[in-house]
């Protein structure tokens, strides 16, 4: 019965450092939609900034799920980096007939 109980113990204990631990990464150079969940059938929650910092605490067939100001979103594992980048937003520009912000 120790035994059992020891058992169960140790697989507890490592079953929550892995799910306490989190990788790292960065949003590549593109802007990144955040969804609900790990499908583009998923709601888009918001839109992530290229470089922008988040934890991976787990992935889904090729979706990652991320955690980013003590929130979570799934985005496509793909679009992530394991380097760090930075990244500034387009300033204006004019164009002939119209003014254009790009602001990603």
């Amino acid at each position: 019965m120790k035994k059992l109980i020891l058992s169960a113990i140790v697989a507890a204990t490592a079953m929550t450092a892995s799910a306490a631990s989190a990788t790292q990464a960065w949003v590549g150079h593109t802007p990144l939609n955040a969804r609900s969940g790990p499908s583009t059938h998923y709601q888009v929650l918001g839109v992530f900034n290229p470089c922008t910092p988040v934890h991976i605490v787990a992935y889904k067939h090729g979706w990652a799920k991320v955690k980013f100001q003590h929130n979570y979103y799934w985005v496509s594992s793909k679009y992530l980096s394991n380097q760090s980048c930075h990244w500034a937003p387009k300033k204006k520009t004019w164009g002939h007939k119209k003014n254009h912000y790009y602001n990603y």
